[in-house]
């Protein structure tokens, strides 16, 4: 399983791995190793080319010192530039002792003309600086360093662990900081590197294998993968019929966005819950019957300007008392109206099922947030970063900081799975159980693509599936299927209704 880490866990799950026998010194060869192989095929080989290796006082400059000396083997030429002082935790200098005779080095305060060269030609720089231990403010030869790198090198910049001049808790970035073409992340992910702007000034990120145990990590969040979610894919039974697999109520839609209750719809389907009943506007079936036949409806009365009335929320009501559905989505294309607020806290307080509340049921929500927590079976909330900031009463800027801590917090103070969507969307469950996701693209930016992962997840809750897998087995697939339709349309391309389309291919394989 991948994980996400702080600082903190990284340097307890270190120990226990050296406390179990894995040594901190074949750590530090391990990741050597794993970095040169990704070097490796980054440049399309090593032979012959030519390399300045930035290294540190600690750790991060050990795996530098490693990664010069394979280098150096594989007959590239390399300088290896300690841009401080000499290593000096135990582990880097004890690395040190080892290679310091194989291995061209020199202190940048020495030659800092040279260096400067090597970097104006080379093929590539290693940034092995300061990896996870950098906080605060950058010194200002290393900022000057750094900017002078960006400005001159010709070649490939790859920073190992972390870039330097990024905390990698917090994700803040000191001015001056190694900006990479690709960052090479070592045993876990760093929990900060998923902070924007940080994630976006990693370049490309490559995770590398260092041979620490899973047993060694603890409390940490999970990266969502097939591993961890293959095995909660709703079964399709050979003896079952359309009730085994639930029966759905989809509360969407309004004259203005009557895509949102079709492409809600469509995700629920192609899910493969056994039954969905559209509640929306009389004027929204009339537009989208046709596109959506395997659904049935519950018609709504609706205002001069085509969103449901007060009568409407009256029968939503009626419909609660009957306890036949097994999930209930509400809120895509609503509007964000009174009438949508009275409904929304009418179906958190009455539902007898788990209740997946996007879009305009969570602007609704907003006003009363408390009322999430009055819920009888459960709730999963789906919301944007602006969706999340009226939520919470934090800023856009404040929740991107700190995506995960955010998401946590409002999932354990209002006892509902929350799903922060946006780039690395977080699924957070309110016992503590967090996810990162890395599957999906800049081609979800379109609207219309959240009915879609809300008829997905609701559609997963209806099949019985737990709310916290359900929410990440749909986020994941969301994503992946994105991924797949990127291959052949290109990331402009991929329109919202693509998503349903795919996700039998995406679920076959």
């Amino acid at each position: 399983m991948r994980l996400t880490v702080t600082n903190e866990q990284m340097k307890n799950a270190e120990a226990a791995a050296d406390k179990s026998g894995i040594s901190y010194m074949r750590l530090m060869r391990n990741a050597g190793e794993a970095c040169f192989g990704r070097i490796s095929k980054i440049l399309g080989g090593v032979e012959d080319k030519t390399f300045v290796v930035l290294a540190g006082r600690g750790n991060n400059g050990g795996d530098g010192i490693v990664i010069a000396n394979m280098l150096t083997e594989a007959r590239a030429s390399v300088i290896l530039v300690f841009v401080q002082d000499l290593p000096k935790s135990e582990t880097a200098r004890q690395c040190y002792s080892i290679y310091e005779k194989a291995v061209k080095s020199c202190l940048y305060v020495h030659r800092k003309d040279v260096v400067k060269r090597a970097i104006g030609s080379c093929d590539a720089v290693i940034d092995c600086v300061f990896g996870t231990g950098f906080h605060g403010e950058l010194e200002e030869s290393m900022a000057d360093l750094f900017e002078f790198t960006e400005e001159n090198c010709p070649g490939i910049k790859i920073s190992v662990d972390v870039p330097s001049g990024m905390d990698s808790d917090t994700g803040e970035i000191a001015k001056g900081a190694f900006r990479p073409d690709f960052t090479i992340v070592l045993a876990a992910m760093k929990k900060g590197l998923y902070s924007h702007p940080a994630y976006e000034s990693c370049g490309g990120i490559m995770l590398a294998d260092i041979g620490i145990p899973a047993n060694c990590y603890d409390g940490c969040e999970a990266v969502l993968t097939d591993e961890v979610l293959r095995e909660f894919i709703p079964e399709r039974r050979r003896v079952s019929h359309k009730g085994t697999y639930g029966n759905m109520l989809n509360i969407s839609g309004s004259a203005f966005y009557t895509g949102a209750a079709l492409l809600s719809t469509d995700g629920a389907l192609r899910m493969g819950v056994g039954l969905c009943t559209l509640a929306t506007p009389t004027r929204v079936i009339n537009a989208i019957a046709a596109a959506v036949p395997e659904t049935t409806y519950l018609p709504l009365e609706q205002d001069f300007d085509g969103f449901i009335n007060d009568k409407s929320v009256d029968m939503i009501m009626v419909e609660l008392e009957k306890s036949r559905y097994s999930a209930i989505l509400l809120g895509c294309g609503l509007g964000n109206r009174k009438t949508t607020a009275d409904l929304t806290e009418i179906v958190i307080r009455n539902a007898d099922c788990p209740v997946i509340i996007d879009a305009d049921g969570l602007n609704s929500a907003a006003g009363n947030i408390n009322v999430l927590k009055e819920s009888k079976k459960g709730i999963i909330v789906t919301p944007h970063p602006a969706e999340f900031a009226r939520m919470t009463g934090k800023t856009v800027e404040e929740i991107q900081r700190d995506r995960i801590g955010m998401a946590k917090a409002f999932a354990k103070e209002y006892g509902c799975v929350t799903v922060l969507k946006g780039t690395n969307t977080v699924i957070a469950a309110p016992d503590g159980q967090t996810f990162v996701n890395t599957t999906g693209n800049a081609g979800l930016a379109k609207g219309g693509s959240g009915d879609v992962l809300a008829g997905m997840i609701a559609s997963l809750t209806a099949q019985g599936t737990e709310l916290l897998y359900a929410a990440a087995l749909g986020v994941y697939l969301h994503g992946l299927a994105a991924d797949h339709l990127a291959r052949t349309k290109g990331l402009a391309g991929i329109l919202p209704r693509d998503i349903p389309e795919i996700l039998p291919e995406v679920l076959k394989k």
